[in-house]
């Protein structure tokens, strides 16, 4: 019914304006003549009786559309919800540029473009609100092309093309898509200038079924504009030349170099079809980077064909970019740790962000920013065989892993190779695996997975046995989850490490880019996500550290709370990370896995071996399991040594007999401790043997204890 009532019409497609309600219209005629002179309800009475004579539902409406709330208004109190509208309302007024008066080109913007805009507008928030919509702007081939005597109704029907893609982009988050047909149909515009069997092959039956699939539930199409009329569909799409650069760095731009470089800026050879605004200022973003290097390259990158066959790609795979180096200061991690949201409200935290503290440590994920140059520094642009423009490129996953600890300062080499290269589809993956060396000692290593959007389709493989694949976390309640809540300068203080990228500080870029306000790196988040795990399950203890891997699902905004959701499965603790509030998820398919608790101290055999101490220390933590809930509570205190050997610290204890039934391990309290004593080995072992007084040992060396302090000292070496 629906199909047969709006096919069957064969009244005027370009004076009516329809909002459909399932299968009930409101149709909106103001009734004039083409010039838009006149008033009547005979031309919206006659289509609603057709509708309802073919068992629709259909109400009048008789406005002009510059009340376009009045319009919607007729729909909402017939039939309480608004699902689409279509924007067909228009009215003629031609002539000559030299010949159109103020008023002939004001009423012309006002019924087509301001009309337009007036009814969505009245509609958007109820579709907002039920989270469906479906938008069509009607346009015309004199909008697109350009067409003599009609400046002012080409001016309107290209204007709504830009409207209808800014609201792709606005609603698509909300479920409505708006879309753009540029009919030719007979009509009370042309009923005066067509012939009759001319007419009749240009009915409006041919253009209403792809308005209707255009309004379909089902039909993921947003943003497109078609061309249609007597049967036939075409969609039309913007084109753009590879370009070129005109100008070097520190070199003045001249009309010279652009008349010298006419023929390949004018050159369709090798054109390319951008589709969004980021593509195409990408680019330009792009050709800055390469000026600034001092390349002479084209500015245009957003080819959807990255070499377009798969032998392309023999080049590309296995190719190694230049190394990079990364040198790195304290300063330099305290600011990524600041970045990812390391804190001094959080005891613990200070290992990552005072260089004073006796275990300054750098966080793992550290190990990305050393590794992130050979992405962010232009060198996929130069991988052979493969076209990619930066402005294109998703990061879909990260792997890390690390082989020691990293350095709290210090230079590394980084060498990238492209590992392979997968067929999604709707786009390709590029893996760059990129090693990264302290002199010849392997550090760390990076998986990059890159998405390059709209470049595939070219009959690649879909999977590689050289990814590091993602792991569903499992069917049941996390273990444990902590939030964290990301401050307003989250963006601005992480960029400070390194990635200078616009859309995560400017709003300008960010809305450019299709989002209301910056967004927050991917990595940040990755960092956070870490930082909640090596707190939750490893004490802050980088060495237990092994590896780390996510998939990024959606972004985040500076501000947003971060809830990471982990499951502990042996030394594997898989996690997801949303945002609190609205439930999204950001990181998701992801785990870290730790080493062994055993593993770890083996990996640092250094600390505390060969000394006698050692011996001592883990004796205590055995008495421990046997009294140590009476020793808790007669002494009531946290006892941190600092072992030397020679000059040097050799080894820390710390001895807990403040919480639970007391405990004893290697490192620095985890917190405060409430005495800190630095004794020789050799000391340390005389004053367990009764062989030398402590209070007398430590004014000696200038340690003045309080009474108190030294009492709760004696009461733990007595436990010995």
């Amino acid at each position: 019914g629906l199909n047969q009532s709006f096919a069957s019409q064969k009244r005027s497609i370009e004076q009516t304006e329809f909002l459909f309600v399932y299968f009930c219209f409101a149709v909106n005629d103001l009734g004039g003549d083409f010039t838009g002179v006149g008033k009547s309800s005979l031309a919206a009475d006659k289509v609603v009786e057709e509708i309802r004579r073919k068992g629709g539902k259909a109400v009048a409406n008789y406005d002009s559309v510059e009340e376009g709330e009045k319009i919607v208004k007729t729909a909402l109190d017939a039939f309480g919800r608004i699902d689409i509208v279509i924007n067909n309302a228009g009215i003629l007024r031609d002539r000559s540029f030299s010949r159109i008066s103020d008023g002939d080109w004001d009423i012309i913007q006002r019924v087509h473009l301001r009309g337009s805009f007036l009814v969505t507008r009245a509609a958007w928030d109820h579709m907002k609100k039920q989270n469906f919509g479906r938008i069509i702007m009607t346009s015309s081939a004199s909008g697109i092309y350009g067409n003599f005597g009609q400046a002012n109704y080409c001016a309107a029907k290209l204007g709504l093309l830009g409207l209808s893609n800014c609201l792709a982009v606005e609603g698509k988050k909300n479920n409505i898509h708006c879309n753009t047909i540029a009919p030719t149909a007979g009509s009370r515009m042309t009923q005066t200038v067509l012939p009759e069997d001319l007419l009749e092959a240009l009915k409006p039956d041919y253009v209403a079924p792809l308005v209707l699939w255009l309004c379909h539930e089902s039909c993921e199409e947003n943003g497109g504009l078609f061309e249609v009329g007597a049967g036939w569909i075409g969609k039309l799409r913007w084109e753009r030349s590879l370009g070129a650069l005109v100008r070097q760095k520190t070199q003045p731009m001249t009309p010279e170099a652009v008349k010298a470089n006419w023929t390949k800026i004018c050159d369709f050879d090798n054109a390319t079809k951008p589709r969004s605004i980021q593509e195409s200022i990408g680019s330009i973003v792009e050709a800055l980077n390469k000026i600034n290097s001092g390349e002479g390259v084209s500015a245009n990158q957003t080819s959807h064909a990255a070499s377009a066959a798969p032998s392309g790609f023999a080049g590309a795979i296995g190719h190694k970019l230049p190394p990079s180096y990364a040198s790195y200061a304290e300063l330099d991690t305290i600011m990524y740790a600041l970045g990812v949201g390391a804190s001094v409200k959080e005891p613990k935290d200070m290992k990552f962000i005072y260089e004073g503290s006796s275990d300054f440590s750098c966080l793992p994920t550290f190990g990305v920013i050393l590794a992130q140059k050979s992405v962010l520094g232009g060198g996929l642009a130069e991988i052979p065989g493969l076209s990619i423009n930066l402005a294109k490129i998703l990061h879909g996953e990260q792997y890390l892993e690390l082989y020691k600890p990293i350095p709290r300062a210090g230079k590394l080499r980084c060498e990238t190779v492209v590992a392979d290269i997968m067929d999604k589809g709707s786009g390709l993956v590029v893996l760059l695996d990129v090693y990264s060396y302290s002199g010849e000692e392997l550090i760390c290593y990076n998986q990059f997975s890159i998405f390059v959007v709209g470049s595939g389709g070219f009959g690649g493989k879909r999977t590689s046995d050289k990814a590091k694949a993602t792991v569903a976390v499992p069917d049941r309640p996390p273990d444990a989850v902590l939030s964290d809540t990301t401050s307003l300068n989250q963006a601005a203080l992480y960029r400070l490490s390194g990635d200078w990228n616009p859309l995560h500080i400017d709003p300008n870029f960010a809305s450019l880019a299709g989002f209301d306000k910056p967004i927050l790196h991917g990595l940040c988040t990755f960092g956070f996500s870490a930082r909640h795990i090596l707190q939750q399950f490893a004490d802050n203890d980088v060495s237990r550290f092994k590896a780390i891997k996510v998939r990024f699902a959606k972004p985040v905004y500076p501000g947003q709370t971060l809830q990471t959701e982990m499951w502990k499965e042996g030394n594997r603790i898989h996690f997801q990370t949303k945002v609190q509030g609205t439930g999204d998820i950001v990181i998701s398919n992801a785990y870290v896995d730790l080493v062994p608790v055993s593993a770890a101290s083996a990996k640092t055999p250094s600390e505390g071996a060969g000394l006698q101490s050692t011996l001592v220390f883990e004796e205590i933590g055995r008495r421990l399991q046997h009294i140590g809930q009476e020793v808790v509570k007669k002494v009531g205190a946290v006892f941190e040594w600092h072992i030397t050997k020679g000059e040097n610290t050799a080894a820390k204890w710390t001895i807990d007999l403040k919480t639970g039934s007391g405990k004893v391990y290697q490192g620095p309290a985890k917190g405060s401790a409430d005495v800190t004593i630095t004794l020789s080995d050799e000391d340390f072992m005389e004053v367990v043997l009764g062989k030398l007084d402590p209070q007398k040992k430590s004014q000696e060396d200038q340690m003045i204890l309080r009474s108190e302090e030294f009492k709760q000292m004696v009461e733990c070496t007595v436990i010995i």
